[in-house]
Formats: structure tokens, C-alpha cells, sequence
């Protein structure tokens, strides 16, 4: 989960930033209007001194994070790409069916006709289904298979946001923060795969920008992190949230310029959480 440079000429400059800002925060802006659309009742209730981690069980989802952890660099040593190709087309399955519950919660508050949802979730799951199979197999273009995972972002990230409690999503992202750092600054990747399994992990996982290279990974977290912040009940911290992202992003961006990589999460997330915790402090 880091930002890698890319060397090359391109577009004009601003037409470039502008690109990239908009590949960046379309995940996120989805995944907030998803998340408000089909959870409207419950995002605006606001801030609340209840966070819901009162009886919420931190152990199992940190030793499952754990095991999957080193379960997954394990098989990365052993089966590098094609474990990479495993992993991403599984995150957009996991988008598919995210977008698929969404739906069918959504259509459930509306009172909608049952039938409705199989008729648009049949076409919808096949396509989400079929794409993730051509991605895995290599068959799609770079501007697909990044508009297929945006959008697997998007599901995920709305559905997983709004299953936790803010402050577990936001100290979770915290922990993969720390973590990204140990494992950028350590070159953890590189020296367990080698650097021509690397290159090929990388070319895998990431969404290319026009000068650099995001992970899957930071989107997705980007993602959640937005709509953990919706649980506050006001879109304009949501909004603030996704504006601090972005300029993280941005941050995170000019520094991997001159150090060729750097870790994609720790100042998007570390400021993009500002405006919650800030809330839950004043209000």
C-alpha cells in the first residue's frame, strides 16, 4: 500500500493533477453517496457519546488481521502473481457482492416490489462476476480494470465503513498506517518476492495515476475512512474528511517524487480523521 513514481512525459501539468485527483476521489465520493443513499436513517442520528465499542470484540478481527497478514506474505514468497492476481480479483468479487447487499438493503428501506432486485441484481452480479474473471486472467485494459477497482472501493469500503464503529474503522486504519510505514521504509515486499516478482505485484495491485502508482489497498482504506466519518450524521464533516484525504494524498504524492516510494496511508488517514475525532471532542 504505497505511492511509487512513475518517470515519463505526459499530459500538460494541471490537466495531470487534475486527472489524478479525480481517479483518487471518485472512490471516495461514491462510496459517500452510496453509504448515504442506502443508509439514509442511519446517518443522521450525529454525533453521539455511545461510539459502539462498549461491547465490541477487538481481539477476533485483530488475530484474523494477523493471520491473514502472514498467511498472505507466506504465499506471495511461494506463488507471488498469481497469489496478487488471486487477491485482487477477490476484492472485486467482495465489491460485486458489497454492491449487491447494498442494493438489496436499499431496495428493502425503499418498500420496493421484491422482484425488482432480482431482475437488476442478476445483470448487475454477472458483470461484476465477469469482469473479475477477465482481471484475473489479464484480459482487461488498464482503464477497465481501474474502473473495476474504484468501484470495488466504492462497495467495499461503503458497506465495511458502516458495519464497524467509526472510532474501531478509524483506529484499525491507524494500526494499517504504522504498519504500511514499518513495511515502505523496510522494503518488506520487495525482499520476500525479489524485485522481478515485485515489479509484477505491483503492476497488479495498483490504480496508475499519471506520474505515480496507488494501491488498491489505500482506496479502499481512503474509502472506509470516509463513511466511518458519515456515522457522524453531518455531511460536512464527511466532506472535510474526504478534502483532507485528498490533500494527504496529494502530500503523500510529492514526497514519493524524490523518495521514489512512499507509504500511501499515514497522511491521508491520519488527517482525514481529524474531522471525527475533532467532533467528538467539541459536540
Amino acid at each position: 500500500m504505497s505511492y511509487l513514481s512513475k518517470m515519463g512525459e505526459g499530459k500538460p501539468r494541471r490537466l495531470n493533477f487534475l486527472r489524478d485527483v479525480t481517479l483518487v476521489a471518485a472512490p471516495l465520493v461514491s462510496a459517500l453517496v452510496i453509504a448515504r443513499i442506502v443508509f439514509f436513517g442511519q446517518t443522521t442520528q450525529g454525533f453521539s457519546g455511545d461510539t459502539g465499542l462498549g461491547s465490541f470484540d477487538f481481539v477476533t478481527p485483530g488475530l484474523i488481521s494477523a493471520l491473514v497478514i502472514f498467511s498472505l506474505f507466506y504465499s506471495l514468497r511461494r506463488r507471488g502473481e498469481q497469489v496478487a492476481r488471486l487477491v485482487i480479483t477477490g476484492i472485486a468479487i467482495a465489491g460485486t457482492l458489497s454492491g449487491l447487499l447494498l442494493l438489496k438493503i436499499w431496495f428493502d428501506a425503499s418498500i420496493m416490489v421484491p422482484a425488482l432486485f432480482y431482475v437488476s441484481a442478476a445483470p448487475l452480479g454477472y458483470l461484476g462476476l465477469y469482469l473479475s474473471v477477465r482481471n484475473y486472467l489479464g484480459l482487461l485494459s488498464e482503464r477497465k480494470t481501474s474502473l473495476l477497482l474504484s468501484g470495488s472501493a466504492s462497495f467495499l469500503g461503503a458497506l465495511v465503513g458502516f458495519l464497524f464503529p467509526p472510532l474501531f474503522t478509524i483506529f484499525f486504519l491507524f494500526a494499517l498506517s504504522l504498519l504500511d510505514i514499518m513495511m515502505v521504509e523496510s522494503d518488506a515486499l520487495r525482499r520476500t518476492v525479489g524485485y522481478r516478482r515485485f515489479e509484477s505485484i505491483v503492476s497488479i495491485t495498483t490504480v496508475p495515476l499519471e506520474k505515480q502508482i496507488v494501491g488498491i489497498g489505500d482506496l479502499l482504506a481512503y474509502s472506509m475512512l470516509t463513511v466511518a466519518s458519515l456515522r457522524s450524521g453531518n455531511l460536512y464533516v464527511a466532506g472535510a474528511t474526504i478534502i483532507l484525504i485528498l490533500i494527504g494524498a496529494l502530500i503523500t504524492s510529492k514526497a514519493a517524487k524524490s523518495r521514489l516510494r512512499m507509504p500511501g496511508l499515514p497522511i491521508p488517514v491520519f488527517l482525514g480523521a481529524v474531522p471525527y475525532l475533532l467532533g467528538l471532542l467539541v459536540l
